[in-house]
């Protein structure tokens, strides 16, 4: 039986002492990308996200953040503004200080955060599936670092996982146990889950 859970969109552009900073995000693409990550974790784990509300927004980052992009101190200041409300809630920022935050999550909160990509496709579709994945409690398949001979079928397999921390592989493959643990998530129990 499909898992749907609700998920609030929020479009973030920056606002600093010199003005309305860039914003290349639309409702459409924010939508688009919403609905392309659902359809994949729909066909991975029978879980589906789906869209509750969409706005866009303002926000100058508060005195102990950069104010022309979003850091981590940022992040922590939207996440705690936009929460999530029933489902998840989705931020949409232009420009973060490093990559490793462009796709940053904690299921604590249900809130992940996306930052623009120029390919307004599938590794954008990838990143934010597996931003929505650690929301469902999945962590990265390589925490334990693996290498050396005999181990390169479980290091190919482990980099065509959604859930691998480095470039998102096109097949975006979940183990079984990662489907159980994901259906069985505290977020997936709320909406029906086991």
């Amino acid at each position: 039986m499909p898992i749907t859970i609700p998920a609030d969109l929020t479009i973030v552009t920056l606002r600093n002492s010199t003005g309305v900073l860039q914003q290349r995000f639309t409702e459409e693409f924010a939508e688009t990308l919403l609905q392309r990550a659902s359809t994949l974790l729909q066909t991975r784990v029978d879980i589906a996200f789906r869209k509750e509300s969409i706005q866009t927004v303002v926000e100058e980052m508060p005195g102990d953040a950069r104010s022309d992009v979003v850091s981590e101190a940022g992040y922590h200041y939207l996440a705690s503004v936009y929460r999530a409300l029933t489902g998840v809630r989705v931020l949409f920022v232009d420009s973060v200080d490093r990559a490793e935050l462009g796709g940053q999550s904690r299921h604590q909160t249900r809130v992940c955060l996306i930052s623009y990509r120029t390919d307004e496709g599938s590794a954008a579709t990838r990143v934010l599936a597996h931003e929505l994945g650690h929301l469902l409690e999945l962590p990265h398949v390589d925490e334990v670092r693996l290498s050396g001979p005999g181990n390169e079928r479980e290091i190919a397999a482990r980099m065509r996982n959604l859930m691998y921390s480095g470039a998102l592989n096109p097949a975006a493959e979940l183990n079984p146990r990662q489907r159980a643990l994901a259906r069985s998530s505290a977020l997936a129990r709320r909406f029906g889950g086991s």
